[in-house]
């Protein structure tokens, strides 16, 4: 292929946790000859490194369930501001389609968008469209029209853990070692122990110890004190 044909190509990097839909992403817009994927990664700090340096045209992040997801999407936006963010496998809830608005997002995919949605919704970033449900897309003109800003109306909670977080806390109770918990949950050890910094940051717990003492007295599981007390020393 010619430069001049790679030229006319809009750049991609692909930001997921998960490998599979990872690699599923690179093939889907690989599949598409207007498209280029220049990079990807499992969480999107990684893009403030070298890889930021290809500039790329759209990022399309998959995000977890928690604020980091979105304080990435600001750091994307923030590093590289012509860059166009498309978040997919969202949930169908204003507040979070807000919070994403707010982050930076360009474009927002519900969960049971198709591999042909995505790649039409790229396309319209690319023409310098934004992409969104129709009836988000009217919450927003409405909130706007109300006079109302764009803040979130939702109090923050240093202790409001988010379901994926729920989900890593249940199986840090259970003993798991970081490692295990990424192969179990299919991410990347990094992302895990993204989540657990997370975790102990909103719970104001100095280590996992202290989590699980603290799991432990809300809801005590029995037999389970023999078996973590080994392994609360697992690495972060």
């Amino acid at each position: 292929m010619c430069s001049s044909e790679l030229s006319a190509m809009e750049t991609i990097f692909v930001v997921t946790a998960n490998r599979f839909f990872r690699e599923s992403l690179i093939r889907l817009f690989r599949s598409d000859k207007g498209f280029r994927v220049t990079g990807a990664a499992d969480c999107a700090p990684l893009l403030e490194g070298q890889d930021i340096r290809v500039h790329p045209g759209i990022v399309v992040l998959r995000p977890e369930w928690d604020d980091q997801s979105f304080q990435s999407a600001r750091a994307i936006h923030d590093a590289v501001p012509h860059t166009k963010i498309l978040m997919i496998g969202m949930e169908d809830d204003q507040e979070m389609f807000l919070r994403a608005v707010r982050a930076g997002a360009e474009g927002y995919m519900l969960r049971d968008a198709s591999a042909k949605q995505m790649l039409a919704a790229a396309h319209r970033l690319e023409q310098n469209g934004v992409v969104c449900p129709p009836h988000l897309e009217r919450a927003l003109f409405h909130l706007i029209a109300s006079g109302s800003s764009l803040q979130s109306t939702r109090p923050p909670s240093a202790a409001e853990l988010t379901p994926r977080e729920h989900q890593l806390t249940s199986l840090l109770v259970q003993g798991l070692a970081n490692k295990e918990i990424a192969g179990r949950l299919n991410l990347s050890l990094q992302t895990v122990k993204n989540h657990v910094h997370s975790i102990l940051q909103k719970t104001q717990l100095k280590n996992r110890a202290m989590l699980v003492q603290l799991v432990e007295s809300r809801a005590p599981v029995s037999g389970t004190q023999g078996k973590l007390s080994s392994r609360l020393s697992a690495p972060f």
